[in-house]
């Protein structure tokens, strides 16, 4: 029997996959490589880890929703220095973007992070699932 909802699903996965490869495209000429993430499913919830060396607290940015987490890292750096006959200014900027669909629905206020030696770990609760309800014909 025709299932369009498993059609819609195998869509959603095969642009999830295109988008993903994308996004990181785009990226690889700042001078972060796509840093190592892990995503570990437990019986209540999900761990993502990401290793982000070098990087601050203050340039992370964690979006999430009940399906999506966004991990944003920009690190802008400057330099300048005056001397008596010349002067020498500098700017960098590194960034990083990563979107991830998630594998079950989560609480997002229930999500936790912890930033501690380079290393981003976001614990997010599982949401629990619905219970399917019979419907009586009449």
């Amino acid at each position: 029997m025709y299932n369009p909802f498993k059609e819609m699903k195998k869509i959603q996965n095969e642009m999830n996959k295109l988008f993903a490869n994308n996004f990181m495209d785009g990226f690889r000429d700042f001078n972060i490589n796509e840093p190592f993430s892990s995503l570990r499913e437990d019986e209540d919830e999900l761990i993502f880890r990401i290793n982000l060396p070098g990087i601050k607290k203050e340039d992370i940015q964690l979006l999430i929703n009940e399906n999506t987490l966004e991990v944003k890292v920009e690190k802008k750096s400057e330099l300048k220095i005056k001397k008596k006959n010349y002067s020498r200014e500098e700017s960098s900027y590194k960034g990083f973007h990563k979107v991830m669909s998630l594998p079950c629905k989560i609480i997002p206020e229930d999500v936790e992070s912890n930033y501690k030696d380079g290393i981003l770990e976001i614990k997010m609760p599982k949401a629990e699932k619905k219970k399917l309800r019979k419907i009586e014909i009449k």
